[in-house]
């Protein structure tokens, strides 16, 4: 019976120095030929997927924590909001002055108005490489926010959930690192977008394998009949999961899809 199997991308598929193993292609491919449907399951939005992943041999994704479900080539659902609404939840940040990367599906938005400061500059020196680093302006039809990347102390970030829900776009946030925070709309998550697609497909939860390491992978692993945590994992994050396996250069997904007799 064919399984579905949701791999996050970074610190899953890809190492601390963004490095795909050469084990990986091969463990996908076995999967692969076993019947099983190989999706990515990741927070980055359509903009900054990894190009490296084109030619293997996946057939789906979901996007931004599960705002955007695409199987096959097909979009079968994406969410962001429109222009006018994207730059009055942009004065909501700007107003609690939140260091704030905005994750759109066209490009990773940087405000003028943000102080040019690390960790930002981080985020902007990684847009500008990959050629997906835009500035906002009120007259851009693409500024159309998905998600946000923030750095606050929680209160703040509290206080900016508080706001956004009064505009009538609620957002929940993901603790990251020492005050970063990943703010998903609320309704979305990894967890959500695999109940999606499984309802979709027919497949039950239990014939459902998620393979992650941070804390966004929690609602993932909630909603998979077997999680398994990377080797290089949270503590956290290993406590939940039903397996861990090794970490990403070390073969950890190749180790696990073994472990489950998957290959």
């Amino acid at each position: 019976m064919s399984k579905l199997l949701f791999f996050d991308i970074d610190g899953t598929l890809l190492d601390d120095r963004q490095r795909l193993p050469d084990s990986l292609k091969p463990a996908l491919e076995a999967a692969r030929r076993n019947g099983h449907l190989l999706i990515i399951n990741t927070g980055r939005t359509l903009c900054n997927l990894e190009e490296r992943l084109e030619d293997y041999p996946l057939d789906g994704w979901i996007m931004g924590c599960g705002t955007r479900v695409v199987l096959r080539g097909e979009t079968l659902r994406s969410m962001e909001y429109p222009p006018e609404r994207s730059l009055a939840l942009r004065h909501a940040v700007n107003e609690l002055g939140l260091l704030t990367v905005y994750e759109c599906d066209t490009a990773l938005y940087f405000d003028p108005l943000t102080p040019d400061c690390e960790p930002i500059r981080f985020f902007r020196d990684f847009a500008d490489r990959k050629g997906i680093s835009r500035e906002i302006s009120a007259e851009d039809p693409e500024f159309r926010i998905v998600k946000l990347f923030c750095f606050a102390d929680g209160e703040t970030i509290r206080e900016f959930g508080r706001r956004a829900a009064v505009l009538g776009m609620p957002y929940e946030a993901i603790p990251r690192q020492r005050d970063a925070w990943e703010l998903v709309p609320a309704g979305y998550s990894k967890g959500l977008g695999m109940d999606y697609l499984r309802g979709r497909l027919g497949i039950a939860r239990e014939d459902c394998y998620a393979f992650g390491d941070s804390t966004n992978d929690l609602p993932m692993f909630e909603h998979a009949g077997h999680s398994i945590a990377m080797g290089n994992a949270e503590e956290r994050v290993k406590a939940v999961c039903s397996y861990v396996t090794d970490r990403p250069e070390r073969d950890g997904i190749a180790k696990a899809l073994q472990h489950f007799g998957l290959i």
